[in-house]
């Protein structure tokens, strides 16, 4: 095929020669076309095979003459060409559609039933039975069997020849038939023919038999193993003739059994501990009389309300009384005696408390409970045949009770009152006494003929002290000493403003303070009025401490003349620290109504540089800073600003931004240790100390509670805290905590 001449296209497609069109799909070998083909070649491989099914395989009318058309009855002579044969096909559908046969639409509907052979039926997939099947499923159903018998057939076959050849091997080498090879023999000593020359195989037989029976009376391995591990005792089991004594110690006793000859072992190892045991308890049991019968009891207080001895309880559990014993008259005599002769008796039946859990409570409310208490059983049972006595005695402790709650109330700095309840009676003596931290008695007081309350102030106990109350009973004869009460802690002397007041300021004299420092400066006004009116007609002294710190021996305000010479040199304290120096200056002594002197030394800090001026300090590494240093300076023995008056109010007033130091510019715990150190000193002393600034925000963690060191020391002083820097706020703060005169 080539293209047409014309240019156009017709339907949308060029005019293209097939010789150009190639064949893209695949191989098809029965007409030898081939991926790669032109479409010519592809028509044309096509039109030949085509051509050659039409020339070999269709006929018109091919010869029918061998085929059998009987069941057709087509009439006269039997037809050899195919168009009558239809012809006659057709005519027989016909007449059978009219017919009542029915007619089949698939070959399947009209295959018949089969039914099945009793072998082959089965049940289906829900249940039922299956007994006859549609004859093609009849037919594969009989393939089926077929083939898995043929290869049963198979299998069978292979084993045969299997042994055929085992057959083969014994015949020739076991039980020979002819004559060529002779069988090996044997001298028996035990199975069969004992002494006797006898063949291998009768040997052999002889063996098996016995084995087989062995096996029979023993068991599998299996149940063997199973015996071996049904044992429950180990080698720690003690011995039943000898409880010090584990059978692991026994000679023969196997701790790791593994096999029937060591589980048997251990057995008599058992079996021989249990013989000697058995045989003595048939020596020594079971005694009869009297050796049969165990008198015990044991006794228990049972406390009253007041916590004395109320009754005193017996239980006879332990006791051994057999069935046939009862006690004597019917009764065994219990008498309890106390310290001056006075008894009570009851009578019980021993026999019937040995099986009663709660016992018997006998009162003793006539007695004198607070001594020890004598106790005797007479015990009597008879079987009417035999009387077995025995009088057993024993000591009950007396018992004199502390109070149940004794309480401290009303503790000013000198005075503390201490109470209880008393639930013993008038006969009791109370000793109240005070001990000091050292377990020193401070003070004390006796109570006799008490009543129903027991109480007394102390007085003359130091201010802001630790002490305990402890009580020691005395009733019938017996005295104890109760615990002590829990610690309790006087307050800190009051001193009234109006007496007089000693007001001493620490300034964190660093950097990071300046700002601070100078508004300290201009409201120190405030401050002062506040004093001065709080002392009302008598004096006041104030004082000045500045905390600094600094990596070299002098200060940054070394060289100005108002530190030196200006201050005498005990006023300039200059500590050598385990890295830096620490820089403690008494700018302000204490000194009576000193507010010109004090404000004119106030002025002279946090000025220009030297020599005229006095700057700010230099703070080392930033924080923390000595100011825990300062106040020691100024609250211990050392006084650097001159003593506290012992009738004036005391104050310390600390500005500071961070965390004390000590003298290694670090916070640890040593300086939380100083500052509870120096929080008791002011507690004694009656000092209170006032922390103001941002270091109040200060915290450390111990065992995941936060706490804040300078609040903490503040409060337990007896001052007060503030992140501010107002001084109205600190003059506040100051005249608040004015006690009353």
């Amino acid at each position: 095929m080539i293209p047409t001449s014309s240019s156009a296209t017709t339907n949308g497609c060029d005019n293209i020669s097939s010789n150009c069109v190639i064949w893209q799909g695949p191989d098809i070998s029965c007409i030898d076309l081939c991926n790669g083909d032109t479409v010519s070649e592809v028509v044309a491989k096509l039109a030949t095979e085509v051509c050659t099914l039409i020339t070999s395989g269709v006929v018109s009318n091919p010869n029918l003459t061998g085929l059998d058309l009987t069941c057709l009855n087509i009439p006269g002579t039997t037809p050899t060409t195919l168009v009558p044969v239809l012809q006659a096909m057709v005519t027989d559908i016909c007449a059978n559609a009219s017919s009542s046969v029915p007619t089949c639409t698939q070959v399947v509907d009209c295959l018949p039933l089969m039914t099945l052979p009793a072998c082959m039926r089965y049940n289906d997939a829900q249940g039922n039975p299956v007994t006859e099947l549609r004859l093609d499923l009849f037919a594969t159903l009989i393939a089926n069997q077929v083939c898995t018998n043929l290869a049963s057939i198979v299998t069978i076959n292979t084993t045969l020849t299997n042994y055929n050849t085992r057959l083969d091997i014994l015949e020739a080498c076991v039980l020979p038939c002819s004559g060529a090879v002779v069988e090996a023999q044997v001298v028996p000593t035990c199975i069969i023919n004992v002494g006797v020359l006898t063949n291998v195989s009768v040997l052999l037989l002889a063996l098996e038999i016995r084995y087989c029976a062995l096996e029979t009376a023993v068991g599998l391995p299996a149940a063997i193993n199973s015996t071996i591990s049904q044992s429950v005792i180990t080698s720690s089991y003690v011995t039943l003739t000898n409880t010090s004594v584990s059978y692991g110690s026994v000679a023969g006793w196997n701790a790791n059994v593994v096999n029937l000859a060591q589980n048997v072992q251990n057995a008599w190892v058992v079996i021989d501990d249990m013989y000697t045991a058995i045989q003595n308890i048939q020596t020594n049991c079971c005694p009869s009389g009297c050796d049969g019968v165990t008198f015990r009891y044991e006794t228990s207080n049972v406390l009253s309300s007041s916590g004395e001895i109320g009754s005193v309880n017996f239980n006879f559990q332990q006791a051994v009384i057999p069935a046939a014993f009862n006690d004597c008259s019917g009764s065994t005599l219990i008498t309890i005696t106390d310290g001056a002769g006075v008894t009570v008796t009851q009578i019980v039946n021993v026999s019937t408390l040995q099986n009663v859990g709660a016992g018997v409570s006998i009162s003793v409310g006539a007695l004198n409970v607070s001594t020890a208490l004598s106790v005797a059983v007479d015990f009597c049972v008879t079987n009417g045949i035999d009387t077995c006595e025995e009088s057993q005695t024993s000591t009950v402790p007396g018992v004199v009770p502390c109070p149940t709650a004794i309480t401290v109330s009303a503790i000013t700095s000198t005075t503390a009152t201490v109470s209880f309840i008393n639930l013993i009676g008038v006969l009791a003596v109370y000793v109240i006494d005070i001990l000091d931290s050292s377990n020193n008695v401070v003070a004390t007081f006796t109570q006799n003929s008490p009543g129903a309350t027991v109480t007394n102030t102390f007085t003359g106990l130091v201010p802001n002290s630790s002490y305990t109350a402890r009580v020691t009973v005395t009733k019938g004869g017996t005295t104890v000493v109760c615990p002590s009460t829990d610690v309790f802690r006087t307050t800190t002397a009051t001193i009234a403003c109006a007496d007089g007041m000693d007001v001493a300021f620490v300034l964190d004299y660093t950097t990071s303070m300046s700002a601070n420092v100078t508004t300290f400066q201009a409201g120190i006004t405030d401050i002062i009025t506040a004093v001065d009116t709080a002392s009302g007609s008598n004096d006041y002294r104030l004082g000045l401490v500045l905390a600094d710190e600094g990596k070299t021996g002098s200060p940054t305000y070394a060289t100005s003349v108002e530190y030196d010479p200006g201050l005498p040199i005990a006023q300039r304290i200059i500590n050598t620290g385990p890295s830096t120096y620490q820089y403690l200056t008494a700018v302000e002594l204490f000194q009576t109504n000193n507010t010109t002197t004090f404000q004119a030394q106030l002025a002279k800090i946090n000025t220009g540089n030297p020599t005229a001026g006095w700057p700010m300090g230099e703070g080392a590494d930033g924080v923390p800073e000595p100011t825990d240093m300062a106040i020691g300076l100024i609250v211990e023995t050392n006084a650097i600003l001159g003593a506290f008056r012992a009738t004036a109010a005391k104050y310390v007033i600390i500005i500071t931004d961070t965390y004390p130091s000590g003298s290694d510019d670090a916070f640890t715990s040593a300086d939380i240790t100083r500052l509870n150190s120096l929080q008791t000193t002011c507690a004694l002393g009656g000092i209170k100390c006032f922390v103001f600034g941002l270091g109040v925000q200060a915290s450390y963690s111990v065992g995941g509670v936060t706490t804040y060191p300078w609040q903490d020391f503040a409060t337990g002083t007896g001052g007060t805290s503030n992140t501010s820097y107002s001084t109205t706020v600190m003059a506040n703060a100051i005249t608040s905590s004015c006690p009353t005169p």
